[in-house]
């Protein structure tokens, strides 16, 4: 409701905009300005612009060197907005900014935002203007059709670019001197069933002097455990099943498939013996309770973000124990050995996009995607990705690249000082993603584990599915009501809260499907159909 009541303002303050005439001319001073104290909400500078851009983000664009000298090789400046910290934060303040005409010359914003207010005139086509000024960035749409099917609307306009995403999968970290101490090879957990097993000799080992010691602990939700039992939620050209769209990697689970009883049936196992933390296993762990717990002892593994391992490793485990060591498992196999592919993230995030301010003149609008076609060509990507040779990297005599400076110094220097810094998952400037790059900017321990994991082979392919309006708001109303549920009910079942059999799991699949859960699935499967065309 509150979206169609917004689109009725925006249209009426769109015409407003549109009868004034916003044509070829520069963006002129509207209410209060982009820092919100009646300045212009646009550079007249023809070699700079301003961009509305989350805070944190902003903060780290300032300190990385290969950004200034993107600056420097282009002559174009970017003048950064800062909006607030949280993502919703800053997409609310997208609304209203639109609302009230006080849009910078570019924002960061998010596809949805786009699919809505650019058909209304808020954000300008692209498309046109792409073809005439950024050449790289045109070929770039032209050789990869999945990214312009998902930035293409059905008249063919552009509204906003997305960023690339490295590709993640989640690893399984552990201490690798709990499992020495305690008599257990990582080599030897294969299945879910051995780390099963190997739960039960750490607990048997650890618990006897530490009553607060769980082998497996979290934070947050727990449910995140179905790609270890082959049951993620996944889309097709025939079939669509579970809570898709938002949660193909965190979250991501099909209630339906069988394989989905034997997950929760596990996890009441896990609790019931005091393998896992019991607050985590309620939903009701902290990250900073959990992060206490990996550092001080109190737990062994964590199913989390590919880099937790070496970040347990920097924030105070060796200062807790001098034996402290994080390992990273490999990939687990069902039992007939075939590896259990891990959830993904998507390839392009749809909650960094660029949009441009319509009012923006075809020469502000030229100067934006120049500066952005420059991360497209070969330049752009070595600098964005690798820095500039001699000073961050050196090529080697088969072609390859090879970073020359420290990634743990470099990523130490205190705030607000300059680095060299080519953490890819944070948004810059839209651009592709070196993926060999991105994980080899890393500590010695991840880099390791992402040259041994992040394969084709073990990584389920995540989809950017194109939804209309009216498709996302009928499932933004559906799935904040049936993924909260099917957590709820499946922690009810993990802590014993309700009976768990095959009549009541039945029972709670029925009630899922009931509060909208197949007509999710019904909706994800057009989309995916309307996006690629099958």
């Amino acid at each position: 409701m509150r979206k169609r009541i917004l689109s009725v303002i925006l249209t009426a303050a769109m015409t407003a905009t549109m009868l004034a005439g916003c044509g070829g001319k520069e963006a002129q001073p509207q209410g209060n300005g982009a820092d919100g104290t009646g300045g212009e909400v646009s550079s007249s500078d023809d070699n700079s612009y301003t961009m509305f851009m989350r805070n944190t983000y902003v903060n780290w664009i300032e300190e990385l060197k290969w950004y200034d000298a993107a600056e420097e090789n282009t002559g174009i400046h970017v003048e950064y907005v800062e909006g607030p910290d949280d993502f919703n934060d800053v997409y609310a303040e997208i609304d209203q900014r639109i609302i009230s005409q006080t849009l910078p010359d570019a924002v960061m914003t998010k596809l949805a935002q786009t699919n809505v207010y650019g058909p209304q005139g808020a954000f300008a086509d692209l498309a046109p203007y792409i073809k005439k000024y950024a050449p790289n960035l045109q070929k770039y749409i032209d050789e990869n059709p999945d990214y312009a099917a998902l930035v293409t609307d059905e008249n063919g306009a552009i509204y906003g670019l997305v960023k690339e995403s490295p590709i993640f999968i989640d690893y399984v970290a552990y201490r690798a001197d709990h499992l020495e101490k305690a008599g257990v090879d990582p080599a030897s957990i294969k299945t879910v069933n051995d780390f099963t097993e190997a739960m039960r000799t750490l607990k048997a080992f650890y618990s006897q002097e530490n009553p607060n010691y769980y082998p497996l602990d979290g934070r947050e939700n727990p449910i995140r455990f179905a790609a270890w039992f082959g049951c993620p939620s996944n889309i097709s050209a025939e079939e669509s099943n579970g809570v898709y769209i938002d949660h193909q990697k965190d979250g991501s689970l099909d209630i339906m498939d069988e394989n989905a009883y034997t997950m929760v049936e596990t996890m009441k196992t896990w609790y019931d013996e005091g393998l896992i933390n019991p607050e985590f296993a309620a939903n009701t762990r902290t990250e900073g309770d959990w992060e206490a717990a990996m550092i001080n002892g109190n737990a062994t593994f964590a199913y989390e973000y590919y880099n937790r391992a070496e970040w347990f490793m920097v924030n105070g485990g060796k200062d807790a124990d001098p034996d402290y060591q994080m390992g990273v498992l490999d990939m687990f196999q069902d039992e007939n050995g075939n590896i259990l592919k891990g959830t993904s993230c998507c390839k392009y995030k749809e909650d960094c996009v660029t949009a441009v301010n319509a009012q923006c003149s075809e020469e502000k609008i030229k100067t934006i995607l120049t500066f952005i076609d420059y991360f497209y060509t070969e330049e752009g990507l070595t600098l964005a990705n690798y820095g500039v040779e001699g000073e961050s990297f050196k090529t080697e005599s088969d072609g390859s690249k090879t970073f020359i400076v420290d990634y743990a110094t470099e990523e130490a220097t205190p705030e607000g000082e300059k680095r060299w810094s080519f953490l890819s998952d944070r948004f810059t400037v839209c651009r592709p993603v070196d993926n060999e790059a991105f994980f080899a900017w890393n500590s010695p321990l991840i880099a390791e584990a992402a040259e041994r994991l992040n394969k084709e082979e073990n990584i389920l392919e995540a989809y950017n599915i194109k939804y209309t309006v009216e498709q996302t708001e009928e499932l933004s109303n559906l799935v904040a009501t049936v993924f909260d549920a099917e957590i709820a009910g499946i922690v009810s079942f993990v802590t014993g809260n309700k009976e768990f059999n095959a009549d009541t799991w039945k029972a709670f699949q029925d009630e899922m499907n009931s509060l909208g859960l197949s007509r999710i699935e019904e909706i994800q499967l057009e989309a995916y159909h309307a996006t690629f065309g099958n």
